[in-house]
């Protein structure tokens, strides 16, 4: 393969300003629109969502800050920094939201600021005048437009966080690379660093400390003096940030430190906390985020590799998001754990990568895409219309939308909600015209035509069907129609045991109930309370002895999940 292969086309030096602003905009407004619809207006949905809630609810209410708390239980899967920040999202919002959208909008706070130090990265890596460049804008619509990012990225989990942290720490290594660096390019990659450890532990800031030391063996420029001693600034800032919680945490209980540092950072790798913790390795599953999960952004920065980008590892802007995301895999592929959202970190190195990857496909099979890209979500975008206004009415409801009753209740009456509607409508219609702002390159039309169907497909079901989705996801009904239940014979000072029920189920019982469960590890030990809630799988447990069940119900549409309330009978 020859230079002149990977040599990717000039960038446009004759492009208007106002026409690089417009395009800017509609890429900020595209963004933003993706960023609002499933982030607002459902309860916080089963697994990450649901403990995540939990911790900041109880930090809201408590104060402490310290420990992360599940439904009166210490979690300790994950450092706290994403909690901090959603429960003071929460304390500010909390009159005008419900809690958990207050707190699911530090989500969008992180999206907001991963997807600017993806642009600075971009810039950097491109050697670009502006943010506003086209390879810049490829990158950030690639970022934006990665199915793992469009799915997680209204999440209220820490990944959100760890993800900004990412991106803040890799802009300031690509930064080092330079003859140019400066102490404040040490500043970012610390402090970068520093908030994915706060965030998800010792993963990410040991592959970045890998990269950065294997960094020298590939690229000239990192074997100085400079290089050096900017990782060294770096570390100054990110080691005391690093160690400031853990070290807190330890003086506070080395039990709770033992369980957060052994079992869910060196036991999830090893594999000793796995039968216990769950989330056991796939041997194919980073494979399949790297090719769907991560999806486009990972085919086309395999493509860019595959035509030869290998061999450019002598030059930074290769070799540093090429080794950052080598690295992270080879250890999820090793880790005795393994779940699709841990690849979310690596999202912006494959999109720097893939971008440069989608310059050099050929003009002709871009132009083939093009076209088939608006027929492909132009018929999802029909049949979402379509099963919406079909479930306005539960005669057809039932017969047309049967496929639908293993994810969602056939017998759930659909509300018509005008602004979702209208919203949902105008947003139909711009991606209808939304040629008046496709580019003429046909590289950069390519990546607009992804992210604007990308955004009107997420939003179309998160606007007219989220009610409807939030009532088989959500836990709301469930604990209604179980309070409903148990209200008359509920009496002052009863408490209720539990017996398996999970760390999801838990602290929407509290939040919904405003009762704090009892965990038991058998019905004999929970005879101190008057109520038992039983959580089983597969199909309903029978009534343990001496108790009496009340209740029976669970989410609507979950054939496998059963929640169980029992009274103890009078001895």
């Amino acid at each position: 393969m020859n230079s002149k292969t990977l040599t990717l086309p000039a960038a446009s030096t004759t492009a208007e300003p106002t026409s690089l602003l417009a395009l800017a905009l509609v890429l900020v407004v595209a963004m933003l629109v993706y960023a609002l619809p499933g982030t607002l207006g459902h309860s916080p949905w089963k697994q990450d969502e649901a403990y995540s809630f939990g911790i900041i609810q109880h930090m809201l209410e408590s104060g402490q800050l310290l420990i992360p708390t599940n439904a009166g239980q210490p979690f300790m899967e994950k450092p706290p920094l994403y909690y901090w920040t959603a429960t003071a999202f929460a304390a500010l919002l909390k009159h005008w939201l419900p809690l958990y959208d207050a707190a699911r909008l530090a989500s969008a706070f992180y999206v907001g600021i991963a997807g600017i130090f993806v642009a600075l990265f971009a810039q950097t890596s491109f050697r670009a005048r502006s943010v506003l460049s086209w390879r810049v804008l490829i990158t950030v619509a690639l970022y934006a437009g990665t199915i793992g990012m469009v799915k997680h990225s209204h999440d209220l989990f820490t990944d959100m966080s760890l993800c900004a942290g990412t991106a803040i720490a890799l802009y300031g290594l690509q930064r080092l690379t330079g003859a140019a660096a400066t102490w404040r390019d040490a500043l970012w990659l610390g402090l970068g660093v520093g908030i994915a450890a706060l965030s998800k532990g010792v993963f990410i800031p040991g592959v970045f400390a890998a990269t950065s030391l294997l960094l020298p063996l590939f690229v000239r420029t990192c074997r100085t003096h400079a290089y050096r001693n900017r990782l060294l600034q770096a570390a100054l800032i990110a080691i005391p940030m690093e160690v400031s919680w853990p070290i807190a945490l330890y003086l506070h209980s080395h039990e709770l430190f033992n369980v957060w540092f052994w079992q869910n950072n060196v036991g999830r790798f090893v594999g000793f906390s796995v039968p216990q913790l769950g989330a056991g390795a796939n041997h194919t599953r980073v494979i399949e985020a790297f090719l769907f999960f991560a999806f486009p952004a990972g085919l086309l920065a395999l493509s860019y590799l595959l035509r030869g980008g290998w061999r450019r590892l002598d030059r930074a802007e290769i070799a540093l998001p090429l080794l950052f995301v080598a690295i992270g895999l080879a250890v999820l592929q090793a880790s005795a754990t393994s779940r699709h959202l841990y690849l979310l970190p690596f999202t912006a190195p494959l999109a720097v990568l893939g971008a440069r990857g989608l310059m050099l496909l050929p003009r002709r099979f871009l132009r083939g895409v093009n076209r088939v890209l608006p027929w492909l979500f132009g018929t999802l975008a029909l049949a979402v219309w379509l099963v919406y206004l079909a479930s306005l009415s539960q005669e057809t409801m039932q017969t047309w939308l049967q496929p639908l009753s293993r994810w969602l209740p056939l017998d759930y009456t659909m509300p018509i909600k005008p602004v979702p509607v209208l919203f949902a409508l105008v947003l139909t219609v711009v991606w209808l015209l939304r040629t008046r702002w496709i580019s003429i390159n046909t590289r950069v039309a390519t990546a607009q035509q992804w992210l604007f169907g990308i955004v009107l497909i997420w939003s179309l079901p998160f606007t007219l069907l989220l009610p409807w989705m939030d009532q088989a996801k959500g836990y709301g009904a469930v604990y209604a129609q179980m309070e409903s239940a148990m209200r008359h014979d509920w009496q002052t000072g009863d408490c209720l045991s539990s017996l398996e029920l999970g760390e999801s189920e838990a602290p929407l019982l509290y939040y919904f109930t405003g009762i704090l469960h009892q965990p038991v590890a058998t019905a004999q030990q929970a005879r101190e309370c008057r109520w038992l809630l039983l959580e089983s799988k597969g199909q309903p447990a029978k009534a343990p002895a001496g108790w009496t069940q009340v209740w029976q119900g669970g989410r609507d549409g979950d054939r496998s999940e059963f929640l169980q309330l029992f009274s103890r009978q009078d001895e």
